[in-house]
C-alpha cells in the first residue's frame, strides 16, 4: 500500500488570498507569509513526487538491504572497478531504486542498483535513490527489466536470476516478464542451471563473454553421467584452477569435447550379426546381416537370383503370414 501524502488535503489556495475579515480591514498577505506558503507548496509537491517514485533522495547505505533475489554472481570484476572509479571521480549520476523493507520499519531493500549501493558503502558516501512502494512481484519485474535494459548480465547470470525467481515461488509467466524471454529460452536457462553442478558454476563465474550456444553445448556434454564425472575431476585439477577465471569456461568446454572425441574413437565397433541358410541340395543359399536399423539378405548359388526375385514378388503374402503368426510348414 502506498503511503498517504500528508499534504494531500491541505488547502493552500486559501492561504494565498486574504480572509474576509482581513480584506475588510485592508490587510493583504505579508511577504513572510507568502514565503511560508511557497515552502509548504514545495514540500507538498516534493512529497507527492516521492510517493510516486519520481524524487531522488540520499540514503545511508547502512539502511539499505540487498534484494532477496540475487541477479549477479560477482561484483568484483572490471566493470565494477570502472563504476567505482567513475562514482569516486564524478559522483553517482544514476539513482538506484529501493522499496521500504517489508518487515523492518525505517529500512529499505534494493530493487536494482546493487553495485552502485556497494560502491557507496565502500566510498563512505550516501547513495542517491528513488523510493517506491513495490510488492515482491513488481520488485522482481522491475529488477529484471532494469537488467535487460542495461544488457550487462551474462547468459548464466540471467539463468541464475530466473532460477532464483522460480525458487521464490514466482510463476513462469512472471519470470518471463521479468527477464523478457519466452518459454523456450526459460527452459534452456533452467536446463543449464539444473545440469551443470553448482560447484562447477562457482568456479566458472559470470562468464561475461560466453553466450547461450556454448552453455547449451556444455550442458549436452554433461548430461552423460560418465562425462559429468570427468568434468568434476578436471575442474578440481591444478591445470584448470591455474587458468584465469575468464578462460575457465573455454578450457572446460574444449577439454570435454576432446574427451568425447577420444571416447567415440575408442568405442569398439559392434560386429554385424550374420545368419546363413541353404537348401539341402545347395541350389539356393542366403545370408542375412543384421545391422543397427536394418537387415540385409543376400541370395546366391544357381537358383539364388530366381528365388530372390520370387521372394520380392510375393512380399505381400509373406508379410501376411508374418503378421498372422502362422508358421510356414516344411515343404510348403
Amino acid at each position: 500500500m502506498s503511503r498517504k501524502n500528508p499534504f494531500a488535503n491541505l488547502d493552500l489556495s486559501a492561504l494565498d488570498a486574504p480572509s474576509a475579515g482581513r480584506a475588510a480591514a485592508g490587510y493583504g498577505m505579508t511577504g513572510a507569509a507568502k514565503t511560508v506558503v511557497r515552502s509548504i507548496e514545495e514540500m507538498a509537491e516534493s512529497t507527492k513526487k516521492l510517493m510516486e517514485g519520481e524524487a531522488i533522495v540520499e540514503l545511508d547505505p547502512a539502511l539499505v538491504d540487498a534484494s532477496s533475489i540475487a541477479d549477479r554472481l560477482t561484483d568484483q570484476d572490471e566493470e565494477y572497478a570502472e563504476l567505482k572509479s567513475s562514482i569516486s571521480a564524478n559522483g553517482q549520476s544514476s539513482p538506484i531504486l529501493v522499496r521500504p523493507h517489508p518487515v523492518v520499519n525505517g529500512r529499505y531493500m534494493v530493487v536494482f542498483g546493487h553495485r552502485r549501493l556497494q560502491v557507496a558503502r565502500e566510498l563512505g558516501i550516501k547513495v542517491r535513490a528513488v523510493i517506491k512502494q513495490l510488492d515482491e512481484i513488481a520488485s522482481a519485474i522491475a529488477q529484471g527489466q532494469e537488467n535487460s535494459a542495461r544488457s550487462n548480465l551474462s547468459f548464466i547470470e540471467r539463468a541464475f536470476f530466473a532460477r532464483n525467481l522460480v525458487s521464490q515461488g514466482m510463476s513462469k509467466d512472471i519470470v518471463k516478464s521479468a527477464i523478457g524471454i519466452d518459454d523456450a529460452m526459460l527452459s534452456k536457462m533452467l536446463g543449464v542451471i539444473e545440469t551443470v553442478p553448482a560447484e562447477i558454476l562457482d568456479l566458472l563465474g559470470a562468464c561475461k563473454k560466453i553466450g547461450r550456444d556454448k552453455w547449451l553445448s556444455l550442458r549436452q556434454l554433461l548430461l552423460n553421467p560418465a562425462y559429468l564425472g570427468v568434468a568434476q575431476t578436471f575442474t578440481a585439477s591444478d591445470d584448470f584452477l591455474s587458468l584465469e577465471v575468464e578462460q575457465r569456461f573455454d578450457g572446460l568446454h574444449e577439454y570435454m569435447k576432446r574427451y568425447k572425441t577420444r571416447s567415440v574413437a575408442k568405442r569398439p565397433r559392434k560386429e554385424n550379426a550374420v545368419t546363413a541358410w541353404a537348401t539341402t541340395d545347395n541350389t539356393v543359399s542366403a545370408k542375412s546381416m543384421t545391422k543397427a536399423k536394418s537387415v540385409v539378405v543376400e541370395f546366391s548359388n544357381p537358383e539364388g537370383k530366381a528365388f530372390g526375385a520370387w521372394v520380392t514378388q510375393n512380399l505381400d503374402d509373406l508379410y501376411r503370414v508374418f503378421k498372422s503368426g502362422d508358421k510356414v510348414k516344411a515343404g510348403d
